[in-house]
């Protein structure tokens, strides 16, 4: 189950207690990813996604073209210029995949493509045409790039969803896409697909009806032909029905958020609106989207207003799911503040983050609202209303493990050195970590690496060198079996691993 970075070392982190003997002392603390200022990093433009830019799957990075790739959907008013509310109570909408390019993961191009005619007028009325940045004609086109993949015309793996089922498709480019003709896997309307690089195993949850309404189904491949049965391995539960009812009353008696525009107590429930998963360093971590409902939509009770959050879950077997901090939220809607920010009325993840340098970004759809009445909507309340937004969170930074005034520490269970040196990603500026190499089977500190010989780590660092003052690193010890016992005070510790030769 062990994933390796690029460099071939595995990171042991504490998002559950799989690595943990004892904890003395510390405080398991979640970490909410820090938005973007402006939060939005790509937004409506065009007339084509005049509504809402949106995504289910993180950027990818393409090294032959020396930039990041992103197929986003984009929603447009309906090209029907007589405005007519569907069954729902809101207006059509045009939903096409678009593309956008970046140098950096943060400023994004929208380059015209050529590939798709689209018949709506610019605002001196001629006709767009092909000028536009559209390269497949659905709302929803999943992709990864399988670094494995001999053939050079299939780098890209997707997945499109159509007819209820997402379908297997293939590119070389990401933009000119080939039906594979494969069996597909059906599906609601929401659903994810993401890649173990490691395991060249590929992974799908799928949205269907399970307990509470909304659940997610597990389907996956090991050669993007065949994929398994799907079975359920997510869904909510009483707790969330509690933490539902907290949520939403937060909305309706706190004016710094906005209130939804339906509110039927007795029809309030929470189920789970989206959950992407996807592989970092030995694991796998979720993002369930919790929907918390507070009544179904007017004139036909189709849809249902609600506010949305964000949990973080994390598994050894994608089919067993611990739920993390206690279910704290890791992701949340904003507050109307200026009105400039997007993620005031629903926000959706995609499937994970994108890795740059020292930070992990998080790329999410945010939406101003989840409803609007009728009158708001004939007044084309749609427009502008999502955009792409972005967090930040440090590199692991997903968990730690916190000392205060008073030191604490946690004590590994059994780990095989893998490399000379010993490495943390910490932060203890104000304070300290130290360590010591304890014997496997004894509650003893191995000669030359007590706590009293080790060199404190005092700074923010997500990469410091551990050493001890006579023995240096674990050079000597390279190939055994040991626990490692972290005393900290005023620290917070993310991961540790083994790097150096042999790593």
């Amino acid at each position: 189950m062990d994933t390796f970075d690029k460099e071939g070392r595995m990171k042991y982190l504490f998002i559950d207690d799989f690595h943990l003997e004892r904890l003395d002392n510390l405080a398991r603390k979640l970490h909410q990813p820090e938005k973007f200022p402006g939060y939005a990093v790509v937004r409506p433009e065009n007339r084509w996604e005049n509504q809402t830019c949106q995504l289910r799957n993180t950027p990818v990075w393409d090294g032959e073209a020396g930039c990041y790739k992103m197929a986003y959907c984009g929603k447009g008013e309906a090209l029907d210029p007589e405005l007519v509310v569907d069954r729902t109570g809101a207006m059509p909408k045009t939903a096409l995949m678009c593309y956008a390019t970046s140098n950096d993961g943060i400023h994004w191009d929208k380059p015209e493509m050529g590939m798709h005619d689209y018949p709506g007028l610019t605002w001196d009325g001629k006709r767009i045409g092909t000028r536009n940045n559209v390269i497949y004609p659905c709302p929803s086109l999943f992709a990864v790039l399988d670094s494995n993949e001999e053939d050079p015309g299939r780098r890209f793996k997707g997945m499109v969803y159509r007819d209820r089922a997402l379908h297997p498709v293939a590119s070389a480019d990401h933009v000119h896409w080939e039906d594979l003709g494969y069996p597909p896997s059906s599906s609601a309307d929401q659903s994810h697909f993401t890649l173990d690089a490691e395991k060249r195993l590929f992974i799908a949850t799928v949205k269907h009806r399970g307990p509470y309404g909304r659940s997610w189904y597990l389907t996956t491949s090991e050669d993007f032909r065949n994929w398994s049965k799907q079975e359920l391995v997510f869904h909510a539960d009483q707790v969330d029905q509690e933490n539902g009812h907290r949520r939403l009353r937060r909305f309706f008696e706190d004016s710094a958020y906005l209130t939804p525009v339906y509110n039927r107590p007795e029809e309030w429930r929470t189920d789970v609106y989206n959950f992407p998963v996807f592989p970092y360093e030995g694991i796998y971590l979720g993002l369930p989207v919790l929907q918390h409902w507070s009544g179904k939509h007017a004139p036909l009770y189709e849809n249902v207003d609600s506010r949305k959050s964000v949990e973080l879950t994390s598994s050894r077997d994608l089919r067993n799911w611990e739920r993390v901090a206690n279910r704290a939220p890791f992701l949340e809607l904003s507050g109307l503040e200026d009105g400039g920010v997007y993620d005031t009325g629903q926000i959706v993840t995609s499937n994970g983050p994108l890795v740059r340098g020292d930070q992990l970004l998080f790329y999410y759809s945010g939406i101003r609202s989840r409803s609007a009445t009728p009158a708001e909507e004939q007044n084309h309340a749609g427009l502008d209303q999502g955009a792409i937004c972005m967090a930040r969170l440090r590199l692991d930074g997903f968990v730690s493990l916190k000392g205060g005034a008073e030191p604490g520490s946690l004590l590994t269970r059994a780990v095989e050195i893998t490399g000379s040196e010993l490495r943390i990603n910490a932060d203890s500026w104000r304070g300290q970590v130290r360590t010591e190499i304890v014997d496997p089977e004894e509650d003893r500190p191995l000669p030359g690496y007590s706590l009293e010989e080790s060199v404190p780590v005092e700074a923010d660092r997500v990469d410091a060198a551990v050493r001890w003052k006579g023995a240096g690193d674990l050079g000597a010890l390279r190939g055994c079996t040991v626990r490692i016992r972290f005393s900290m005070r005023q620290a917070e510790l993310y991961a540790f691993w083994f790097a150096g030769e042999d790593s």
